[in-house]
């Protein structure tokens, strides 16, 4: 088959030449397919920079050297690269069936598709001497032909039974592919909710876990190549919801974990340092339901393969995350988390009295750290006497809410030392976040705090999720003139301060947490560890791989804490190693992590801290501030 095609360059042939479009269904064999795939972005006169931004419109970029690469290989091109490539070059719903069915063909072997029709000849004029002899010759060859006829349709039909098995076994194959979140890695897996919940390295598609992501898992897949053809090389895994959901409490943070986690993996594979660290993204779904089957095949990638050497992030404080903390702990596998904060859920397992979770650490200042710095504002506003407690003891998904009880906890306790703010007003009441009961029962819980004791503070041991419903409900009560501040926990960061209820003097609101790593805090002259963040930020905002993150995805504070949790496990690892002997054992990993101590300590984008190795907390040297955002009263 004839085709006009461009040069490897991208550049058109010759000025004579003609594109013409290709035919799917008269191609032959894979270098035909190549080929004809060559000609069809000629005849679409697409250069390999258009197709890429059509493709990346599409859902999943196709870059020029992917391309090229595959398109230069002496083999047929996976069905999922001919299916981007094909729409990409703009064809419709019946165009890109027509090249499947020809990728099929050529698989199985029963290209091309479309063969040119039979013509019949006319039979010889023979002397009537010869005629005898030529009829006992044709009723010969008549026989013949029926014995080959029958041969022929039993060859058919027995071609035609292993294409229907080849059809069959493409067809489950392609159903696999689809459970897997449409790609051949068995680490993936397609939820209920219709997200993709398992494990990656960006290989899989950078879209996979969402558009958010797309520029993180982009160079994510362009870090770990380069890792990956390097000896000895080490892996981490980052344990997190990533994606989104109708029960997701993250409120869409993700983002900023993934591209701050990157960031310090970038800066620890610079230069020449051993062993380099490949990161993948261990996805437990948007609800932590699929923890399970995450950390299972966490649990295999320790061998000599994957090398996994140590896991970061740890999820919210739910109980799936500490189901999964366990898990891993019994298998040895060392574990730092970002963003946990809920009381106990550290190293002494205390916050479910269950068994300790050894080799387990935490980067974040726990609740009760967290709610004495939130006291000691307070004694500065000494007429705020009277408070509510509001609560959520559960998850949407009926689980225990970790984090919540661990603030109901620490807003009723001494050590807290807000405790005497909630017994001048004895006002409790607890709201259910299940089946779509949280918005109707915060706003009846707004109304109930105008009766004959109005509350000054409101404790609210809630997600920040809930919060702008709860800012909104507390707008319309009927004593909105009346200030009134919010108190609660460091996930508040995540509110936008633009938020109408939070802006309006004829009802005052405020609200008042302290946030696990504020820009501005960290930025502030009276911060001695400000060149710590500010490094850390110039490195975020660098472009990376060909991508870029927003700066402002550093005010969740989500970003810092991240990076500091792989920071430290990093550190852990390259301590742990022994040249020439690599990778360190897990063991040795995870007694590294509570070594961080006196003179040892962990130089992070949040500041200089350390490890307490009798719990895995984080001991600062410069404790975060309170922060109130909102309408103060007067």
């Amino acid at each position: 088959m004839t085709l006009w095609k461009r040069a490897s360059s991208g550049r058109p042939g010759p000025k004579d030449a003609v594109p013409t479009a290709p035919d799917p269904l008269k191609i032959g064999n894979g270098k035909e397919f190549r080929d004809a795939l060559v000609s069809l972005r000629a005849y679409k006169q697409l250069s390999l920079e258009r197709l890429n931004e059509a493709a990346t419109k599409a859902g999943e970029p196709l870059p020029a050297a992917t391309v090229s690469t595959t398109l230069g290989r002496d083999k047929l091109p996976a069905l999922k690269f001919v299916t981007q490539y094909v729409q990409a070059c703009g064809l419709n719903e019946s165009q890109c069936a027509h090249w499947e069915a020809a990728w099929r063909a050529v698989e199985q072997g029963r290209a091309p598709l479309h063969r040119p029709g039979k013509t019949g000849m006319p039979l010889p004029r023979l002397p009537r001497s010869a005629r005898g002899r030529w009829l006992i010759a044709l009723a010969t060859a008549v026989v013949v032909t029926a014995t080959a006829g029958l041969l022929w349709r039993q060859r058919e039909q027995d071609h035609q039974a292993a294409a229907d098995a080849a059809n069959k076994k493409q067809d489950l194959i392609e159903q696999q592919h689809e459970r897997q979140c449409g790609t051949p890695n068995p680490a993936l897996l397609t939820t209920a909710n219709g997200d993709c919940a398992g494990i990656t390295d960006g290989r899989d598609g950078h879209a996979i876990f969402g558009k958010g992501l797309q520029p993180a898992l982009a160079a994510l897949d362009a870090e770990n190549r380069a890792v990956t053809r390097t000896p000895g090389y080490v892996t981490v895994a980052l344990l997190a919801p990533l994606t989104t959901g109708p029960k997701d409490l993250t409120g869409g943070r993700a983002v900023h974990q993934v591209e701050g986690v990157f960031t310090a993996l970038h800066k620890a594979n610079e230069g020449d340092v051993s062993p380099k660290i490949r990161l993948v993204l261990a996805n437990m779904g948007s609800d932590e339901k699929n923890w399970a089957a995450v950390v299972d095949r966490l649990k295999t990638m320790t061998g000599p393969h994957d090398r996994l050497r140590a896991v970061t992030g740890m999820g919210l404080s739910q109980q799936e995350s500490i189901d999964a903390a366990r898990s891993l702990s019994k298998a040895a596998i060392p574990m730092v988390g970002d963003v946990i904060t809920a009381d106990g859920f550290d190293l002494t397992g205390a916050i479910d009295q269950g068994d300790k979770i050894a080799g387990l650490v935490r980067v974040a200042p726990n609740v009760s750290a967290q709610l004495k710095m939130i006291s000691k504002n307070l004694r500065q506003r000494p007429e705020l006497t009277t408070a509510a407690l509001i609560s959520t003891p559960f998850t949407p998904n009926g689980t225990p809410d970790l984090y919540t009880q661990s603030l109901a906890k620490a807003f009723q306790s001494e050590k807290a030392g807000l405790r005497p703010h909630l017994d001048k007003a004895s006002i409790s009441f607890e709201f259910d976040v299940r089946d779509g009961a949280a918005k109707t029962s915060l706003s009846t819980i707004s109304k109930n705090l105008c009766g004959k004791v109005t509350p000054d503070l409101v404790f609210f041991a809630g997600r920040a999720t809930y919060l702008p419903t709860f800012l909104e409900a507390l707008h319309k009560r009927q004593c909105r003139t009346t200030p009134i501040t919010v108190v609660t926990g460091s996930d508040a960061a995540t509110v936008d301060r633009k938020l109408p209820a939070l802006n309006d003097p004829s009802a005052p609101i405020s609200v008042l947490y302290v946030p696990l790593a504020d820009p501005s805090q960290l930025t502030d002259k009276t911060n001695p560890d400000r060149s710590l963040f500010q490094t850390f930020a110039d490195e975020f905002s660098r472009t990376h791989h060909g991508q870029k993150f927003d700066a402002d995805h550093l005010a969740s504070g989500w970003a810092v804490m991240a990076h500091d949790a792989f920071l430290t496990a990093s550190l852990a690892i390259r301590y742990a190693t022994d040249p020439p002997r690599t990778p360190p054992s897990l063991r040795a990993v995870a007694a590294q992590l509570y070594l961080f101590d006196t003179t040892n300590v962990i130089e992070g984008a949040s500041g200089i801290f350390r490890i307490d190795p009798r719990t895995g907390n984080r001991k600062s040297t410069h404790d975060p501030q309170a922060v109130r955002i909102g309408t103060p009263g007067p």
